[in-house]
This record gives C-alpha cells, structure tokens and sequence, in this order.
C-alpha cells in the first residue's frame, strides 16, 4: 500500500529554497577565499567549503541548462565543484546568486517531487556548511518545513512499502509526523533537526539507536537506507 500525502506546492518549495540560499551566502560571505578552498567540510568529505558552494550554485546551473541527466548522483555532483570552484567562494556566491533566483522563478511550472528533494538537498548542505565553519542556525521547524514534509512522505512510503508497524515521530517543541499505516506501535521524540540530519544521512547508525525510542529501531534501520543514495557516515558527527 503506498501513501497518498500530497507533495509539497513547487511555488512553496522554491520560496524555501530561496531561504536556503540566503541563509548559507551569508553564513559563508564572511569566508576569506583561501580558508574557504582548504577547509573541509565534516558533512561532505573530500569536499571543501568552496567545492560544497560549487555543488549548490551548479544545481542552479545545471537546471537552468537543461544537464539534468543523472541529477542527485554523485558524479552529477562531483562535476558542479570541479567545474565551479576554480571561481573563488566569492566568484561561486556571486554566481549563485544570479542563477538562483531564475531557478526560483520557475516555481509555477517546476514538477512538485524534484522541487521538494532540491530543497531537501539544498538544506542538508546549508547545515554541512554552517557544520564546517561553526555557525549553527536555521535548526527551527519552520526553516526546515519542506525537508520535513520530504521526509515525512519517505518515512510513510517506507514503512508502508516494508509493512512495519507504523512509528510516531514526535518533537517535543511541536513538529511531529506518523509514518505507516494504523496505530503507531513505537514512537522516536527527537527534535526535527536531529531527524532531518539522521534520515538525512548525516548520523551514524549507532548516533540514530542513541535517540529516544520507545522500542526497537532496528526494523527501520534495517531498511531506511536501502536503495538510497543517502547513507550514515561511519564515524559519528556532531554539530
């Protein structure tokens, strides 16, 4: 049985990715170019903070372009930094910030599910640079609603695809989504950052087990990764 829950509106989604990439310019604007070329980025490894703005600018680029063959892969990734970060950080900022808005301007004819997974996208790298220069922010439910919603749609087409039983997630400042079908049988209370960074694949899985559950994980461990390109890091990262 699959889930019928809407996808959130493109004008909404687009308006939220303009947040995204106002948020992470000015987190990043401060950046001396030469810091920003030889500092790793914890959330991303093997990328540095100039190579991980080249990515997010070349989204735009690329979309704008029409070269959106293998989009969300990696190669499709790896090919934005290399091509854009010999700009500088402030060449690839400045850049984004011509092609972004004429991508956000396509909000009316943009397809529902790729403009969602570009928000989601977006958001986890805002949060892989603000963890790899120290600037924490944006961690609210309200910044992070369509990644939520992203997940939320994820978390139920899992449990409904694997039939497990159907698990509550709940933020005790409010935000709270119920994935599978029927009565929930276990509950997770974490914040919505901790969940969008841990189905995010920016845990471990040993940093998932530690969240508060009221049972066994373990069955929706077991699956949440499968066929994703989205996978836990081996070694723990804190923000």
């Amino acid at each position: 049985m699959t889930s019928e829950r809407a996808v959130t509106d493109p004008t909404e989604s687009l308006a939220a990715y303009r947040g995204v990439r106002e948020r992470t310019t000015e987190v990043l604007s401060h950046l001396d170019d030469g810091v920003a070329a030889t500092t790793l980025v914890p959330g991303c490894p093997g990328w540095t903070v100039t190579e991980l703005a080249a990515h997010m600018c070349g989204v735009c680029v690329d979309i704008l372009e029409g070269n959106v063959d293998g989009a969300g892969t990696t190669p499709w990734a790896d090919a934005q930094a290399a091509r854009l970060a010999p700009l500088g950080l402030a060449g690839v900022l400045t850049h984004w910030q011509e092609v972004g808005p004429q991508v956000e301007a396509l909000a009316a004819g943009f397809p529902p599910e790729p403009a969602t997974l570009m928000v989601f996208d977006a958001t986890t790298h805002e949060h892989d640079a603000r963890g790899a220069v120290g600037a924490p922010g944006g961690r609210d439910a309200g910044a992070l609603a369509v990644p939520l919603d992203f997940l939320d749609r994820r978390l139920d087409a899992m449990a409904r695809q694997h039939g497990l039983p159907a698990l509550a997630v709940r933020d005790p400042d409010g935000w709270g989504c119920t994935a599978g079908e029927g009565e929930p049988e276990i509950e997770l209370r974490a914040s919505a950052f901790e969940v969008f960074r841990s189905f995010g694949g920016r845990r471990s899985l040993d940093q998932i087990r530690a969240l508060d559950w009221s049972g066994d994980p373990a069955p929706y461990l077991d699956v949440a990764f499968r066929d994703s390109p989205l996978r836990p890091p081996d070694e723990p990262l804190v923000e």
